[in-house]
């Protein structure tokens, strides 16, 4: 081979990969595909709020309800990754997608107040860095899995007025970071768990649990705790609000919890109504006092 072709084939070579260059820093990147992927499977946009997301663009990062953070290199399509989908009171009728969960630095996700079907997709569990995750107010079925103790990042957890059955996870209580869960208004039953230490607003009320209250309850953050309309039974241990600040919310009304409410500043500071609907509770602050048994001389 000649000098000539030699030359010839190495430019051709280096013509070549810039050419592939331009054409990946022209093409929408991975997460925009991911989004893609979402938007086809929603049957109804009403408001139009995905109109403008278009395969055409390099970043999805100018699309509606869309959040984007300087993360990869400079200069390529990967500069602006997606950390955020925030899209609430949007009409959107479908299910959930799962290539969401693809979206490897997503950290906030927010489908709430919408018509979104079907069961979580297991993959959203596999998004390590979500710190947000709210999705209430739709007609979301299933069980949550306990892969969701593995989202070592999550803060907040609003799953609520959905229609998600079986278990609360036991793992749930050992996230360090979850500060607020609310799972209220769906068909949980089973026992309530026993730790949630760095929680500071838990809400599981209407729904189905059962079995009585845990011991080693809650930690020195909790400032709002809403177990009502369940039917939670027996009698409350004094170790179940050992943990709690006296400054806290504690509702335990319409269970079918009985006995004497402990003589704890955490359960005396509360309003009678939140014991209420508990027919066989009695003590402060209740007004009907426990009977005190009589001794036979």
């Amino acid at each position: 081979m000649s000098s000539y072709t030699k030359n010839l084939h190495f430019w051709w070579k280096v013509a070549s990969f810039f050419v592939l260059l331009i054409l990946r820093s022209l093409a929408l990147n991975s997460d925009g595909v991911f989004l893609l992927a979402f938007k086809y499977s929603i049957l109804s946009d009403p408001l139009l709020v995905l109109e403008n997301w278009n395969y055409n663009d390099v970043t999805p990062c100018s699309w509606r309800g869309v959040t984007c953070t300087e993360i990869g290199f400079p200069g390529t399509p990967d500069m602006f990754r997606v950390t955020g989908l925030v899209l609430p009171n949007s009409q959107l009728l479908g299910s959930i997608a799962a290539d969401l969960g693809k979206i490897q630095h997503l950290r906030n996700l927010d489908l709430s107040n919408n018509f979104f079907n079907g069961s979580l997709p297991s993959s959203i569990f596999n998004a390590s860095e979500l710190q947000v995750l709210s999705l209430s107010n739709n007609v979301i079925s299933g069980e949550l899995p306990e892969s969701v103790g593995g989202l070592a990042s999550l803060q907040v957890l609003n799953l609520s007025d959905n229609a998600l059955a079986g278990k609360v996870p036991e793992n749930l209580t050992s996230l360090q970071n979850l500060t607020v869960i609310s799972l209220k208004s769906n068909y949980f039953s089973g026992n309530v768990p026993s730790g949630f230490n760095s929680v500071q607003v838990l809400d599981l009320s209407s729904n189905l649990l059962n079995g009585s209250l845990p011991l080693g309850f809650g930690g020195g953050g909790f400032r709002y705790l809403n177990l009502s309309y369940n039917k939670i039974s027996g009698n409350i241990p004094p170790e179940f609000a050992k943990k709690i600040p006296v400054n806290a919310t504690i509702d335990l009304s319409f269970n079918n919890l009985t006995g004497a409410i402990p003589e704890t500043l955490a359960l005396h500071n509360q309003k009678t109504e939140w014991f209420s609907g508990n027919a066989d509770l009695c003590g402060k602050p209740l007004k009907n006092l426990c009977s005190i048994p009589s001794t036979l001389s």
